[in-house]
């Protein structure tokens, strides 16, 4: 075969891959919908951190206490992680383009409203709690309904840098949000903060009613009733047992590594006697370094074994915090090298985990699965703090670390050598030269909104 017609073929598989099971190919604007949707989402998640962070000074300011610290922290976390099953069930059941609309609406109402509240002098500690459970509650919804809404504009091979953009979004906020927030609330006032958040989410639905996303829902009479189509949720996850063992593995993985994240700073100052500007200078390098990561993860794509991947992100994460907690107290720049490389190694984590998930679930169901593994992800922090505070206190925090390490490092093993989950990676890798999945407008169509 001569170079054109290699390029000729290849220009063909790449047409394929992007074309309809129909026959009809995605539209050309693709790009620019998934671009639309991202700017809209960066000012609602960035002001919405931005007003969270504002929330934890107002409560460390006016508290002083670690433990309305963590309650503050479960009221972000807990409704997440409850209501994410009933968000994915609203997700399959209505249009994903009008349930990302309605949360970021709910959400930017509640912040005008509590803006308001504070801007009459009626603020309280409690008043933040409640703000801060709210934006959990619209995030329920929120989260399934726009990790369900993706497979449907991006063709499949882009999956992984669509996802990995999404992850930069979170991973720019948690960097920006905490000094934005904060600098922000000791120059205009809190209030102010709450009213750029209204602002960024009212940005977000305007961009969102803009884009045209398919209307790809469950029409079927399961559908309709909330507890038959939460247990039609569960039975596709369990029907694929190569999905449910690997949520498993994930679950643990994950609580593992939020604790480990909670102690950070606690090593900083036990371990190497460091004062908040070092445990800063840890903070920065694994937030640039995990950028850095997404960036190449995004270029590169990420290949066609997925899971193994993934395998391989958790165990050398694992290995990464065994190695810190091996370190002595004059090894401070050790602590940050090795910080800085977790960074890079963790971003080949979620993203291709994602699309594992997304390239599996049918279309129709995709929001409840990707509801419950919202839940999954969202209780295992908690548990995971828990664990990590109440454990780190008897092993001490460096020997914490390395525990830890050997658990991670164990669930990368599990992910990348269990029997099931191999074949379950080949049968994802197969996937990659498919068509794109539409609904053909036979069946139920696939109409534009």
């Amino acid at each position: 075969m001569s170079i054109d017609e290699k390029r000729k073929d290849a220009a063909a598989r790449e047409e394929a891959a992007d074309a309809g099971a129909n026959g009809v190919e995605l539209p050309h604007s693709w790009k620019r919908i998934v671009i639309t949707i991202w700017i809209g989402q960066a000012f609602s998640i960035l002001t919405a951190y931005a007003s969270m962070y504002a929330g934890v000074w107002y409560v460390t300011e006016t508290t002083d206490s670690a433990f309305m610290l963590a309650i503050a922290s479960l009221c972000s976390m807990l409704p997440q992680g409850l209501l994410s099953p009933i968000g994915g069930v609203v997700a399959d059941r209505f249009n994903r383009k009008y349930v990302l609309m309605a949360a970021d609406a709910f959400v930017g109402a509640m912040a005008l409203i509590m803006g308001m509240i504070v801007f009459m002098g009626h603020v309280s500690v409690g008043l933040v709690l409640v703000m801060s459970a709210l934006r959990s509650v619209g995030q329920a919804f929120h989260m399934p309904a726009m990790e369900s809404t993706m497979p449907l504009l991006v063709p499949k091979r882009h999956l992984v840098r669509i996802n990995t953009l999404n992850q930069s979004l979170w991973s720019m906020a948690l960097i920006v949000g905490p000094v934005f927030g904060i600098f922000l609330y000791t120059t205009i006032g809190f209030e102010m903060v709450l009213f750029l958040n209204a602002l960024g989410c009212t940005l977000a639905v305007l961009t969102l009613a803009t884009a045209k996303i398919p209307d790809f829902h469950d029409t079927s009479d399961e559908a309709r009733h909330p507890l038959k189509s939460l247990k039609a949720g569960f039975a596709t996850l369990n029907a694929d047992r190569g999905l449910l063992v690997m949520a498993g593995i994930v679950m643990l993985v994950m609580a593992m590594y939020a604790g480990i994240n909670s102690l950070f700073p606690l090593m900083t100052y036990d371990q190497f006697n460091g004062d908040g500007y070092m445990a800063s200078v840890v903070e920065a390098a694994y937030g640039v370094t995990s950028l850095v990561g997404m960036g190449i993860l995004f270029a590169w794509g990420g290949g066609r074994r997925l899971l193994r991947l993934v395998a391989l992100s958790g165990f050398g994460a694992g290995v990464l915090l065994i190695l810190t907690g091996l370190l002595t107290p004059e090894m401070f720049v050790f602590f940050v090298v090795l910080t800085g490389i977790s960074g890079v190694v963790e971003a080949f984590f979620n993203g291709p985990l994602l699309a594992v998930l997304q390239k599996r679930v049918p279309p129709e169901k995709m929001g409840r699965v990707m509801g419950l593994f919202t839940t999954v992800t969202a209780l295992s922090s908690p548990i995971g703090l828990a664990l990590a505070g109440a454990c780190a206190e008897f092993t001490g925090v460096a020997n914490w670390f390395i525990i830890a390490g050997v658990v991670v490092s164990a669930g990368g093993v599990l992910l990348g050598a269990l029997p099931i989950l191999r074949t379950l990676d080949k049968e994802v890798a197969a996937t990659f030269d498919e068509p794109h999945v539409v609904k053909h407008a036979a069946r139920g169509g696939a109409d534009e909104a």
